[in-house]
């Protein structure tokens, strides 16, 4: 049983970076350049009490076929998702001494979603 899943639905603030890994052999010799990861930031919009809206942004590290996913598909700013996944927390320490923690969403699963397109009702529709 897992107990650490979280679902988000939120807009990409930026275009996807991708970056590629070497595939290994069996000897830790480097076979060829895959490009088989994918890094997102999302911002989740939330509407707390009488119409307050609040915004959390999260990184989203994606490998593999999500990195094909979101090259097939096309994914860019400003696109809406929705990413299942589990949460990993990771500390660093920088340059002047203070440490940072980072919470990334490593996705199991994650779609772009689709705003179905409106029309307007036609003149002829109105008047009859």
């Amino acid at each position: 049983m897992y107990n650490n899943r979280i679902c988000l639905t939120g807009n990409l603030t930026k275009n996807p970076e991708y970056s590629n890994r070497p595939a290994q052999s069996g000897k830790g010799q480097s076979v060829e350049r895959q490009p088989s990861l994918v890094h997102f930031r999302i911002a989740v919009n939330e509407t707390v009490g009488d119409s307050k809206e609040e915004t959390i942004y999260m990184n989203v590290d994606g490998r593999g076929s999500h990195a094909h996913y979101a090259r097939n598909v096309n994914l860019s700013k400003g696109d809406r998702v929705m990413v299942v996944g589990r949460l990993k927390q990771k500390e660093h320490v920088e340059t002047n001494g203070v440490r940072r923690t980072n919470v990334t969403v490593i996705p199991s699963t994650f779609s772009k979603l689709v705003r179905p397109v409106r029309t307007k009702p036609s003149d002829e529709k109105q008047g009859s």
